[in-house]
């Protein structure tokens, strides 16, 4: 067995496949290392989408991409404290990277629908185009190694445990009342319980950052890459001329791996790094992650560690999501992250007092949190509301109500009285705040806190509400509240990296064959988050910048 390779990436998600896959395909040796039992990272749980602004689906559907837009928006979101040459070169390479992808690996993505920057309000934000979809996949066209995936959150799965995508949502939604969405649906359940009867681990369909891991996956065995799981890396190896490989630990056995040409940081932030949340999140035990418990903050230590440094202060810390959890008969814990409920007519977030304290549709919810100190704070929503939108683990229909009752995962009351006392926050405010919100509600304004001003409101909301898609009232009995934390679905502090993704030391000197993808590098938006898919698109772009920098 070999032990030297032209680049070694450490870590399995979209950033080190991507650089793994384009530097094998680019003609290199490559090994790529991974500590845990499955491959795909934290890509894997997620979305999966990719913010890639003058990408070839964005110009092919007629939609314009002006020169320069997209950094003047950038620039403006970011500040002086841009990393120019990062930035620049992800402008440059993202749409580069996708069709790299495209034409020479599994990989295919599909314009997301609709999906506007998040602050249109800025010069050079734009109102669709920008951000990417991967297309869904087949278990069975991973040839066997299916079982080397890591599996979706199940909190994101449909109740019976298929996997849904953002298209299948408007077919789940009109099943009552159209046919073809039933027969859309009934494929989709057929097939996963086809899956189940052939006695198959997980539903043969895959969506979102699953089928993009996945994708990426069966690309990295086609193109050539040597992939090995359960292999922790305990260092760098440094020369005269800068990093020559890395350290392991395999099957109980120490190596040293050769790395002729370069090593990828690529392991994927720090949420599970105890010391690290404490350093840099803010109301740290209270803090939930919805990331991967394996992401220690290696790479970025490893780089540290060969005098890398961290690149500055960032607008936050962490790409923030509002989360619950549950913890389920197993004892394990269920952990939900709010990403679509909140926005919808006829929920409020609340604090101790009773008292709103934000927008509930703003997607820097968890600022306000944390600005407030409503650290942990409830939301509140009727029968109805939760009936027809679900809120949080109770999914639209209501099927599973009583079950989260009784699990006390979701409180119940038959008077908002009765729903604070089990809440234990103020009646009165809480009643107050109520009869606030079911005035906005008919006048359609919030004169508050503005939610549903914004199209991006609307967007979350419901476009059939009227006359506004993100207020509605709370009147029919019983009432349900679900206890919320501040959580991140990502880090953002990371390494400094210039513009072919090379580790800086503190000089500003590049480290020479050290690169940084993925949350191993500080955020291009230093957390001041441009758009869905603003995580996964930059990590695929600097690793494949990091691939092609070492291909050179």
């Amino acid at each position: 067995m070999t032990d030297e390779w032209d680049a070694i990436v450490i870590g399995s998600g979209a950033a080190g496949l991507t650089a793994a896959v384009t530097a094998a395909r680019k003609g290199l040796t490559v090994l790529v290392v991974e500590k845990t039992d499955v491959f795909g990272g934290t890509t894997a749980i997620s979305g999966g989408g990719i913010w890639i602004p003058g990408n070839h689906h964005q110009l092919a559907a007629g939609i314009p991409e002006p020169a320069g837009a997209a950094r003047k928006y950038i620039g403006a979101l970011v500040g002086e404290k841009i990393n120019g040459p990062a930035v620049d070169a992800y402008l440059q390479a993202g749409p580069e990277m996708v069709r790299f992808l495209e034409d020479q690996t599994e990989v295919a993505f599909a314009l997301a629908d609709h999906s506007p920057d998040w602050h249109p309000e800025l010069e050079g934000a734009s109102k669709d185009g920008r951000l990417l979809r991967p297309l869904e996949y087949r278990t069975q066209k991973l040839n066997g190694y299916a079982d080397q995936l890591r599996l979706p959150r199940s909190e994101f799965n449909a109740p019976v445990g298929f996997m849904v995508d953002l298209p299948d949502l408007p077919h789940l939604d009109a099943m009552k009342s159209s046919p073809k969405s039933l027969f859309y649906m009934m494929k989709i359940v057929g097939q996963y319980a086809l899956d189940k009867m052939m006695g198959r681990k997980r539903g043969s369909r895959i969506t979102m950052g699953n089928a993009l891991a996945a994708r990426l996956l069966r690309s990295a065995h086609d193109a050539g890459v040597t992939l090995w799981r359960n292999t922790g890396v305990t260092g760098l190896i440094s020369g005269p001329d800068g990093i020559t490989g890395i350290r392991v630990e395999r099957d109980g056995k120490p190596m040293e791996l050769k790395a002729r040409k370069g090593v990828v940081l690529a392991t994927g932030g720090f949420s599970a790094n105890e010391q690290l949340r404490r350093a840099y999140m803010p109301y740290p035990d209270q803090h939930i992650s919805i990331m991967a418990g394996c992401n220690t903050g290696d790479g970025m230590n490893m780089g540290l560690e060969a005098g890398g440094i961290i690149d500055g202060e960032n607008v936050a810390n962490g790409v923030w999501s509002v989360v619950s959890t549950m913890i389920r008969p197993d004892g394990t814990k269920a952990i939900y992250a709010h990403l679509i409920d909140m926005a919808k007519p006829g929920c409020i977030a609340v604090d101790k007092a009773g008292n709103r304290f934000g927008n509930e549709a703003s997607n820097i919810f968890v600022e306000y949190m944390h600005k407030s100190g409503a650290v942990p704070a409830w939301l509140v929503a009727d029968s109805a509301f939760v009936k027809k939108y679900g809120l949080g683990l109770s999914l639209p229909g209501g099927g599973a109500i009583k079950k989260l009752v009784a699990a006390g995962y979701l409180l119940e009351g038959a008077t908002l009285a009765e729903l604070a006392d089990k809440m234990g926050v103020d009646a009165a405010g809480l009643a107050s705040t109520v009869a606030a919100m079911n005035g906005y509600a008919v006048t359609g304004k919030d004169p508050e806190f503005s939610k549903g001003d914004s199209s991006l409101d609307r967007d979350l909301g419901d476009p059939r509400h009227t006359p506004n898609a993100c207020l509605g009232p709370i009147e029919k009995a019983p009432f349900y509240a679900v206890q919320i934390f501040p959580g991140d679905g990502s880090t953002t502090v990371g390494l400094h990296i210039d513009g072919e993704a090379r580790v800086l030391d503190s000089a500003g000197k590049v480290i020479p064959r050290l690169y940084a993808a993925g949350l191993d590098a500080n955020s291009l938006w230093r957390g001041n988050a441009p758009a869905h898919g603003c995580n996964v698109g930059p990590a695929m772009t600097l690793g494949y910048i990091a691939a092609r920098s070492i291909a050179a």
